[in-house]
Formats: structure tokens, sequence, C-alpha cells
């Protein structure tokens, strides 16, 4: 799947989102790769495995399945333009209102 200008604009205008002219390259590029990501993705043996079955049950095999504390929550809310305590401050999902209004 070729990834082009067309397709960054479109899928900016889906999120509702401006992307200034410089940045649609990049962007293309990002996409591509994310495209390619998921290619190789699709080279993993999948013979025998139910796409339907439970996952929670099983542990993960790349690492141990245990709680761990992200210590970077702090340096991460000191960056997001608006947050309210310790959460980050996001537009409604619904659609209503001003994107760009998050009070």
């Amino acid at each position: 799947m070729a990834i082009d200008e067309k397709d960054v604009l479109h899928v900016a205008r889906l999120a509702r989102l401006e992307i200034p002219p410089e940045r649609v390259d990049p962007m293309v590029r990002y996409f591509q790769d994310i495209i390619e990501h998921f290619r190789t993705l699709e080279k993993c043996d999948t013979e025998g495995i139910d796409p339907f079955e439970e996952s929670g049950s099983h542990s993960c095999p790349l690492r141990d399945d245990e709680p761990e504390i992200w210590s970077y929550v702090i340096d991460a809310l000191e960056e997001a333009p608006l947050r309210e305590g310790r959460f980050f401050k996001v537009p409604a999902i619904d659609g209503e209102g001003d994107p760009d209004d998050l009070s």
C-alpha cells in the first residue's frame, strides 16, 4: 500500500487536525514506516492460533507480566499543553463542542 500526501491529509481531516504544509512530507514517511511495521507482522506464523481466543488468561512470552510504576509521569504531565491534577486534559470524544476549547 503506497501512502501519499493525499492519504495523510485525509487522515488529518478525519482526526480534525491541521497539518502545516512543511509537516506533510515527514508524516507521509512516518505513515510509510507504520505500514512497513505491519508488513513485518504479516510474516508472523499464526497458523493454528485462534484470533478470538481470550488472551487475558495467558502471560506475555516476551516479558514478565508484572505491574510496573512508570517513573516519567511527572515529566510527561509537565510537557502536556493542558492538564488537570495528575491527568491529561483532552477534547471530548463525542465530537461535541469546539475541539480547541478544552475548558
